[in-house]
């Protein structure tokens, strides 16, 4: 499903086909050349210290919102919006570029088979620039130095960050940890990826040994089938309203310093409310090894200091040995459904973990559903649905569940009584991976749909079987089953329903009422998600 998001994202986002290519090769290049293929620059450092892109930037400073405007920078530089900067083998150097709003995207990407290589990306109030399958790592560089590998800030004085994209990016602090001590940990690690500002996407990079994973700092942000391994902070934090962290994996915490980790954790500042976010399908593990030097007990999903209002937190795989295996505190309307959360060792303090809905001071929880979820125990305040949850309050049980509880495989056994055991009317359309729900009589608790793999089709999951992705006025479906007339419904990232229809999959679908967004349409066991422009 991952490699359909990133090719989805990819297409939503494509580089108009007038744009132009500019090359960067440190073996080969030059700043003397002209960027193209025969003659490349040099590294993508020296090409942003240049200025060769023309771009735009506020005036006047500082920048205030409705009186500042945007005016040209670099006027008659070679790059222009919409082009692409393509990377090859070797080291790119520490890149800091500061004002550059552009009025189409820019990409800057790795060369076919290439593996550039940056120490940094940091880049300033800016807008409409893209990251595709870069190294960012200042350990080939020979040194340790706790930045942020890629950094978009916004900035009080020159302006804001928005539109901007992160993927398939590879960043690591270092390639081997084997050996580290504490204090290796505390003078070599650093932060993977920063967005500071609004309508950003960080889609399918791989980010390990590192401080902290990845943090959503604004709203309209997206983070999708990413993956963090081995952090000694938080893995991911959502801190804005409208975002959506969805099939990311986040394992191996080391416990190194005073930091309370977490595999996701939010939280608001003076009391300035986060609304609509979604956490959906991610897998949190403390560890997989029992016997990893400086073992962390990981808080799972840990939003403390509200208030959150509408989020859904659903299809979520938590083990963790920690008594926050899932916690709101300060929640309203919002929706906890079918989430596993295990403890490995439910007897030992800290533990066991649970599914908990707490008040802050100042903000009582209320109006909150809780509905289809395993946990080893329930704690809930402000709940006013708890339906079909299922405590497991002893390790002893989890071999009547699950297919393989110690090497965290949370799928459901055919005999568990959680198979039919959900409340449809709470349960989200598909599963964990993309398996329509029900499959059997009725919903499943947990994560997982259990089915039979012979019976479920390839028709399952994101984006196959529908065309075109992205679209802004009718889906379509293949043609095998162009001629059915199904029950059909449309369901967008809260879990609402927005089309519910008999529908005649030879005329398409008409989805021009929608607002953009990502959707899931699900008919019969096809359920296939499609990004609306």
């Amino acid at each position: 499903m991952k490699n359909i998001i990133a090719i989805l994202i990819f297409c939503w986002l494509a580089v108009p086909a007038r744009a132009a290519i500019f090359h960067i090769d440190p073996a080969n290049g030059s700043m003397l050349n002209d960027g193209s293929a025969a003659a490349p620059w040099s590294t993508l450092a020296e090409v942003l210290d240049a200025d060769l892109i023309e771009t735009r930037r506020y005036d006047p400073l500082p920048y205030q919102a409705g009186v500042s405007v945007l005016v040209p920078k670099n006027a008659g530089a070679p790059v222009h919006a919409g082009d692409t900067l393509l990377l090859y083998d070797g080291l790119h150097g520490e890149c800091f570029y500061r004002g550059a709003y552009n009025s189409e995207t820019i990409t800057i990407m790795a060369a076919p088979g290439a593996e550039p290589i940056l120490r940094q990306f940091h880049m300033q109030a800016c807008a409409k620039w893209r990251l595709v399958g870069l190294h960012v790592s200042s350990e080939p560089y020979g040194a340790y130095d706790g930045n942020h590998r890629v950094f978009f800030e916004s900035h009080g004085w020159h302006g804001p960050v928005r539109e901007v994209e992160v993927r398939d990016c590879v960043i690591y602090s270092a390639t081997d940890i084997t050996g580290w001590t504490d204090l290796d940990w505390l003078a070599r690690h650093s932060d993977g990826i920063h967005i500071s500002g609004d309508q950003a996407l960080v889609v399918n990079n791989t980010l390990t040994n590192m401080h902290f994973g990845i943090i959503a700092a604004g709203d309209s942000i997206q983070a999708i089938g990413n993956s963090v391994v081995n952090f000694s902070a938080d893995g991911m934090r959502p801190l804005g309203s409208d975002i959506l962290f969805e099939g990311n994996t986040i394992k191996n915490c080391y416990d190194v310093d005073e930091n309370h980790d977490d595999g996701i954790q939010s939280f608001t500042t003076l009391g300035f409310p986060f609304h609509r976010v979604v956490l959906r399908g991610n897998t949190i593990i403390g560890y997989e090894d029992p016997d990893q030097p400086y073992r962390a007990a990981l808080q799972g999903i840990g939003c403390f200091d509200g208030p959150f209002i509408d989020w859904v937190v659903e299809n979520n795989v938590v083990v963790v040995d920690h008594w926050h295996g899932i916690s709101l505190y300060g929640a309203q309307d919002c929706v906890i459904r079918n989430n596993t959360v295990l403890d490995p060792t439910p007897d030992v303090a800290p533990g066991p973990a649970w599914i908990m809905v707490n008040d802050i001071v100042g903000f009582e929880s209320m109006g909150c559903v809780v509905a289809n979820n395993f946990a080893n125990t329930f704690s809930l305040e402000g709940t006013d649905v708890y339906v079909n949850n299922i405590a497991l309050p002893d390790g002893a049980l989890y071999t009547q569940h699950f297919v393989d509880a110690p090497g965290h495989d949370l799928h459901l056994l055919a005999t568990s009584p959680a198979v039919d055991g959900a409340d449809d009317l709470y349960a989200p359309p598909t599963d964990l991976e993309g398996i329509a729900r029900p499959v059997g009589a009725h919903s499943d608790v947990g994560a997982y749909e259990y089915h039979d793999p012979l019976h479920i089709g390839a028709e399952t999951g994101m984006g196959s079987g529908i065309y075109p992705i992205p679209t802004r006025d009718r889906l379509f479906f293949r043609s095998g089953e162009a001629g059915r007339v199904v029950h059909l419904k449309v369901v967008d990232q809260l879990g609402h329903i927005v089309i519910h229809q008999h529908q005649r999959l030879s005329e398409g679908l008409d989805v021009r009422g929608l607002a953009p967004g990502i959707y899931t349409v699900r008919y019969g066991n096809v359920a296939a998600r499609f990004v609306k422009e």
